[in-house]
């Protein structure tokens, strides 16, 4: 299994030790080190599969690909929106999700096209879309299985948007646990020109581990 690029750290009796936040070059890498820890086992969904970036370090054996664009399906995958799957409850011990959580600010077309965030929403809408597909990721899990969760806070219209701590909440009400957390340190966007800094700049994206209760 790859490991991420100097995230683990080993003892002399050959374990590792996934740290909690690191210089990630990927999120391959990132995923790929997740996965030494028990949470990327069984029958794995992959619900916003986009390119597949997050699979080219490592994969599970049983990996389902899902986008609501045809195009990026991969053959053989689904072509579904990540808040309506064509899945029976409980189908899945692990559903990966890596939904639009990019407010829009100054523009990136490289990164809004890539996540189809490029028609301009507010960051209200795209909270309601993140939490329907958190709802619909919590129906198609497992008891006792895991949903994985990439976001980012950011500052948004003045004020900082604490995403991780919104969708954690709205994970507790679906009957997801926040379990365990990965922030991946990467390199902020630059402050736009003009405008005075009042917040401080991210510079880390989180991938949040949910685990579903084991009864209702």
């Amino acid at each position: 299994m790859a490991m991420g690029s100097g995230a683990p750290q080993w003892d002399r009796q050959g374990r590792v030790t996934i740290l909690t936040a690191t210089a990630w070059k990927s999120n391959a890498e990132l995923l790929a080190d997740v996965a030494t820890l028990g949470y990327l086992n069984g029958r794995v969904l992959d619900c916003t599969w986009g390119l597949g970036v997050f699979w080219k370090s490592w994969q599970p054996k049983e990996l389902v690909a899902c986008d609501k664009d045809p195009t990026k399906a991969p053959p053989g995958g689904v072509v579904a929106d990540f808040r309506n799957l064509p899945f029976p409850d409980e189908s899945f011990d692990t559903v990966v999700i890596d939904p639009p959580y990019k407010l829009n600010g100054t523009p990136t077309p490289e990164v809004d096209n890539r996540y189809g965030v490029d028609v301009v929403s507010s960051w209200q809408d795209r909270h309601a879309l993140i939490r329907d597909g958190i709802t619909e990721c919590a129906r198609i899990v497992r008891r006792r299985g895991y949903v994985l969760l990439k976001c980012q806070d950011q500052v948004c219209s003045g004020r900082k948007r604490w995403q991780t701590i919104a969708f954690s909440i709205h994970a507790a009400t679906e009957g997801l646990d926040l379990v365990d957390r990965f922030d991946m340190l990467v390199t902020p966007r630059p402050q736009p020109e003009g405008r005075r800094q009042i917040h401080s700049q991210g510079n880390y994206s989180t991938l949040l581990i949910f685990q579903k209760e084991k009864s209702a």
